[in-house]
């Protein structure tokens, strides 16, 4: 973009770029990557427009890898111009938020954890990051989890071969133990689901606790800064 003392002038790529609709992603994506070697050579503002819409696109179109690739270029830029706020919006929270999501959705947790520990560092009331973070946290499921799911799913098991003790010989040859085996059948699947239900909503307190606490431990950091800094 070249200004001069009347106006504002608007290379051509950066014309016809505004023309696509911005929620045509695919269209953008396209645009883009046929218009690379002259979108490299725009003035910093329409190059840094169309790098992020283009990095945007490829979040919204899934194709997280590219986005990744793109994204560093973003973060990079921003910190070496000292970018934070663009058009309005917080930028740099706003590609590490997607950059975070991206990962979240390649299932490699640990780099989405980490971005977004990252975040609340930087804005610890921010509610949106705090909830991503538990929700990332609890994709990584803890060994004593993965047992009682499995305890779970054998006693499912053992009810249903129960069931079917019952029905082909209890019923028909042993009525007598008919109560004692639908009590055990009772307790069977009934202990199944509680042992399940504890594990998950055990594993959840213990994640919301422990997010909780990095949460507060922050705020308090930033709380006594100020006097840590006057002593």
């Amino acid at each position: 973009m070249r200004q001069t003392e009347d106006s504002f002038y608007y290379s051509r790529v950066y014309q016809e770029f505004k023309g696509i609709e911005q929620s045509e992603f695919r269209n953008i994506v396209r645009f883009f990557e046929s218009r690379t070697e002259e979108i490299v050579h725009l003035e910093f503002n329409e190059y840094f427009e169309l790098l992020l819409s283009y990095a945007e696109a490829l979040f919204e179109i899934g194709t997280y890898h590219s986005f990744l690739a793109v994204v560093d270029q973003a973060i990079a830029i921003t910190i070496e111009q000292n970018i934070k706020y663009y058009h309005g919006e917080d930028v740099f929270f706003n590609i590490l938020f997607k950059k975070a999501a991206a990962h979240y959705n390649l299932m490699e947790y640990d780099k989405a954890i980490h971005i977004l520990q990252e975040l609340v560092k930087m804005d610890s009331a921010n509610e949106l990051t705090v909830r991503f973070l538990k929700k990332c946290s609890r994709q990584k499921k803890p060994g004593y989890l993965k047992s009682t799911r499995a305890i779970s799913v054998f006693l499912f098991l053992l009810t249903a071969g129960i069931i079917a003790l019952e029905l082909c010989l209890v019923r028909p040859f042993f009525s007598a133990y008919i109560d004692l085996i639908e009590i055990v059948r009772n307790v069977m699947f009934g202990a199944g689901w509680i042992i399940l239900i504890a594990g998950d909503l055990s594993f959840r307190w213990r994640v919301n606790n422990q997010v909780n606490k990095f949460v507060a431990s922050i705020k308090k950091k930033k709380k006594d800064r100020p006097v840590k800094e006057m002593v």
